[in-house]
């Protein structure tokens, strides 16, 4: 369904667009993990397996000493190499766990009852015994269980233990020189080697047992397991180990020589199971699934690039490490490619989409990849990995979350600039803010110093979609001076912004162009009047994008009166410094004129802020050699819309395209010269343009554009009305 813009009215104070009244406020946390990390020692190097039993966090790695909290590398340390144990509610060493190893651990699991822990890797003694890459610990004593000692024969990469079973899996052959070809089970109690032995032709990097018992996940590079074609991953009868049907499997795509995907993490919990995959190759399968354990069906499927390292339910959400840069993928439902990096993200266990929670890492040194592990005790998440940093504080190794305390705080509001270029009538237009967990928040725009609430939204926002909130305040008096501020809230913390500057409300109708755009809310606005010889374009929106530019006459005489223009060369433009992420209600906006037979780009979307973009971007206005004004948008194919010839005349026109969640317009002259609706606009990050870019692939691009003038231009985040063109093109 098309999502329109509503318009309510509130009592007789104002029009409120774009927003829903909002009679309950939202939850501090709306994931089920505060995003703000709970204090917890550091460690020297990776940790790449965790589990939390006992009260206590036993992190495993390649790490050979520890420290507090804020203390930096070198400072503070104490030697404990390998294996080391934290106080779950302090964070806090436990000095009285200090087992020596003799070489990395990789696996940490945990017995249902919390009395032992069973650690893999690739050392071969503990406490001066020989323990060949496997052993278990008393969780009360600390001590290494001495009548537990299976003997693998290389590395142990992944555990997991459901009732008097320990299933393991890694690199190995032999298990107390019996083969075992990477999989393997022994008792909980007494070290047993079981008859359980699959075969597999490859590396297993992760294994889970479901809840219920009844079968046994593993993933790993590998291809056949007892002979039978398993692509990276297999469900397994948890007694015989023979491979059991799993139509699920089929979300991994098989290797084609440009992409190889491998499972990495897998968590069962309850009815379902969940699996992380990580690719080599550009575009290759790095998401996550889920499928029904009875069943084996898919459920679902979450492409986001950038592989997944590990996966954890915590009270109902599903949380991710991995170092995601592109989940607009394939319908993913987040943030697109060059947005950055987010190595913590949380999912929807009904459909894989992404949820409101947003700390970060970061991945450490260049050849790593941030979090590599995740342990829970039930109401908190342990994650361990390469990362040196956790919310940009410092914070080596491991970091964890709880839902203990209200949670992240909203960010400030920013000031706002109104405008009142109407008799008694203030025009307001604003950003929403992040919470980095809670992404549904209450705005109140407060008026005067009395701070009286003339207006309440509720709005969602995430750190890669910020959507704007507008009012237009009727119940103010010709030459009244007031101001205004915004406050928002996720129910726990409020925060206000500061006082806008104070705005005398207008007496009489300005006819200032540039005051009446500015009213409307741009989220850029170029008015292209520098001098000759300036090189930055000043953004005169109060939204500090400035731009700059290149191959660009400056001078020009200009379509409104008081104003000079901007005037291309074949390849002239100006970009603005602020990158956006796909803006799905937007309007473009700019005068143009050119010569006859000639066009080119006015104004619009690209992927590059320097060179040209891929397909030349798009929501943009460009002008065919034969003068028609068209608007594209990119929803899978390049739709446009397009005006009648003629408008490389050599005198100015006014040329708007707008779109909301599909419904496409294109104003010319003040009137419409077009409508269509389309699917969703192509998902992607980038910089709005005003000139030049490379339209040869779109239907009538290409035309030279050398001599076009363009002034004026502005770029919305919402959608003008047929009102609101028409007035800026009256006004000029």
């Amino acid at each position: 369904m098309k999502k329109r813009r509503l318009f309510a009215r509130l009592g007789v104070a104002g029009v409120l667009l774009g927003a829903v009244l909002a009679p309950t406020p939202a939850q501090s946390i709306s994931a089920s993990l505060s995003a703000e990390h709970s204090p917890v020692w550091q460690t020297n190097a990776s940790v790449q397996g965790l589990a939390v039993a006992a009260g206590k966090a036993y992190a495993g790695g390649r790490f050979t000493s520890v420290r507090p909290p804020g203390s930096p590398l070198g400072a503070n340390e104490v030697g404990q190499a390998y294996l080391a144990a934290f106080d779950a509610t302090t964070g806090d060493l436990v000095t009285a766990f200090n087992p020596v190893l003799n070489g990395q651990v990789y696996a940490v699991a945990a017995s249902a009852d919390g009395s032992r822990i069973y650690v893999g890797g690739d050392f071969t003694q503990v406490n001066g015994v020989t323990r060949n890459r496997i052993a278990a610990f008393d969780t009360a004593t600390g001590a290494l269980v001495t009548n537990w000692k299976p003997s693998v024969s290389y590395r142990v990469k992944t555990i997991s233990v459901s009732g008097n079973t320990v299933y393991f899996g890694g690199s190995f052959g032999l298990v107390n020189n019996v083969e075992r070809l990477r999989l393997a089970a022994v008792s909980a109690d007494l070290g047993t080697l079981l008859p359980w032995a699959p075969a597999v032709n490859g590396d297993v990097y992760a294994v889970d047992v479901a809840d219920d018992a009844s079968k046994v996940y593993a993933g790993g590079q590998f291809s056949t397991v007892n002979g039978t074609t398993q692509n990276t991953v297999s469900s397994l009868d948890p007694a015989t180990g023979a491979v059991l049907p799993f139509p699920a499997a089929s979300a991994v795509p098989p290797p084609n020589g440009q992409c190889t995907t491998r499972v990495k993490a897998i968590d069962a919990s309850g009815d379902k199971v969940y699996f992380g995959n990580g690719g080599d190759g550009g575009g290759c399968f790095d998401g996550t699934w889920a499928a029904e354990v009875a069943t084996g069906a898919l459920i679902w499927k979450n492409q986001c690039l950038g592989a997944t390292e590990a996966v954890k339910v915590v009270n109902g959400w599903l949380y991710k490490g991995s170092h995601a840069h592109d989940c607009a993928n394939q319908g993913a439902g987040g943030f697109p490619q060059g947005f950055g990096y987010r190595f913590l993200l949380t999912e929807s266990l009904s459909d894989g989409k992404l949820g409101p929670w947003f700390p970060n890492t970061n991945a450490g040194p260049p050849t790593e990849v941030g979090p590599l592990a995740f342990a829970t005790g039930g109401s908190d998440l342990w994650a361990g990995g390469d990362f040196t940093t956790s919310n940009g504080v410092a914070q080596q190794g491991l970091t964890r979350f709880t839902n203990a305390g209200p949670g992240s705080a909203p960010a400030k509001p920013a000031k706002l600039t109104p405008y009142s270029v109407k008799p008694g009538q203030v025009e307001i237009h604003f950003p929403t803010v992040v919470d980095n967990d809670d992404s549904t928040l209450t705005y109140r725009l407060l008026k005067g110093f009395g701070n009286v609430t003339i207006a309440t939204w509720t709005a969602t926002s995430t750190p890669w979609d910020k959507p704007w909130l507008h009012y237009t305040d009727t119940a103010v008096t010709p030459g009244e001076v007031t101001n205004y501020r915004v406050e928002v809230t996720d129910g726990t913390t409020t925060l206000r912004g500061n006082y806008s500057d104070p705005i005398t409300v207008a007496s009489t109708a300005s006819t200032a162009y540039d005051q009446l755009l500015a009213a409307d809310g741009p989220q850029a606005y170029w008015r292209l009047g520098e001098p000759s010889g300036t090189t930055t374009s000043v953004d005169s929106s109060g939204q500090s994008n400035n731009g700059t530019f290149t191959g660009i006459t400056l001078g020009t005489a200009g379509a409104i009166s008081g104003n000079t223009a901007a005037t291309t060369n074949s390849s002239g433009r100006m970009v603005g410094e602020k990158a956006f992420s796909m803006p799905h209600q937007f309007s473009v906006e700019a005068w143009v004129k050119q010569s006859f037979t000639r066009g080119g780009r006015i104004v619009g979307f690209g992927n590059s802020k320097t060179g040209n973009s891929a397909d030349g971007g798009d929501r943009m206005l460009y002008m065919r050699s034969n003068g028609a004004i068209t608007f594209g948008v990119n929803d899978g194919s390049r739709r446009t819309l397009t005006s009648s010839s003629n408008k490389n005349n050599s005198q100015w026109h006014h040329v708007v395209g707008t779109y909301d969640n599909g419904d496409m317009r294109l104003y010319v002259d003040g009137v419409l010269a077009g409508s269509q609706s389309v699917g969703p606009a192509a998902l992607y990050y980038g910089w709005w343009r005003v000139g030049y870019d490379n339209t040869g692939n779109w239907s009538g691009g290409g035309a030279t554009q050398t001599g076009m003038a363009i002034d004026e231009a502005a770029v919305y985040p919402y959608a003008l009305g047929a009102a609101q063109v028409q007035a800026h093109f009256d006004a000029r």
